[in-house]
């Protein structure tokens, strides 16, 4: 049998109920939003940061920043992103060490890219035409054999994308939504990474 309280001792129950359960749900929210804040920070911790080969690669700002021997560099791709990407080619920082870079072809963010990288390390960086091709620009006409050329093209019918040399120029074979991404893979390879 239940026994019947006095209408102060109802309230006073009440009171003591309403003030457990108001302690509880605060209490709640409290481990819920800290739960949230450190489990949460430690997720995106761990999508911005990437150690590759003793090198901490961090995303901020869209771009994955790095420094290597002292400088720091900039890419919209990390080299994990990329490790199925063959480079084949022997250039290293050294063969464009205070040299004119050349650009050839239709690109875009990709010239970015490899400029905004390698500008420190380069004499400077010009737009070019290879011999017995139809340049539209009024650009220099520069030799495989003796300058420091890199060659954008999008890959014919039959052509997979790749990196490739021949003599001293590197060709990115690539659709152009990829050459940026085909660019970062040779900005890793030039730097040893």
């Amino acid at each position: 049998m239940k026994k019947l309280l006095t209408k102060k001792q109802q309230q006073k129950k009440d009171r003591r109920n309403q003030l457990i359960v108001g302690i509880l749900l605060i209490a709640l929210m409290l481990f819920s939003t800290l739960g949230y804040a450190l489990g949460g920070k430690s997720t995106e911790d761990a999508k911005n940061k990437v150690d590759y080969k003793d090198i901490t690669f961090t995303k901020t700002s869209g771009y994955w920043s790095f420094n290597y021997q002292g400088t720091t560099f900039n890419t919209l791709y990390n080299p994990t992103e990329l490790q199925d990407i063959p480079v084949l080619t022997q250039s290293t920082l050294q063969s464009f060490s205070q040299k004119t870079l050349y650009f050839v072809g239709e690109f875009g963010e990709s010239a970015s890219e490899i400029a905004r990288n390698l500008n420190p390390f380069v004499l400077r960086i010009n737009n070019a035409c290879l011999p017995n091709t139809n340049c539209t620009t009024d650009s220099p006409t520069k030799n495989i054999s003796t300058d420091n050329i890199i060659v954008f093209q999008e890959p014919t019918e039959n052509q997979q994308e790749n990196i490739y040399q021949q003599e001293k120029a590197i060709f990115i074979t690539a659709s152009y939504t990829n050459q940026t991404k085909l660019a970062d893979a040779l900005l890793f390879k030039i730097l040893g990474i």
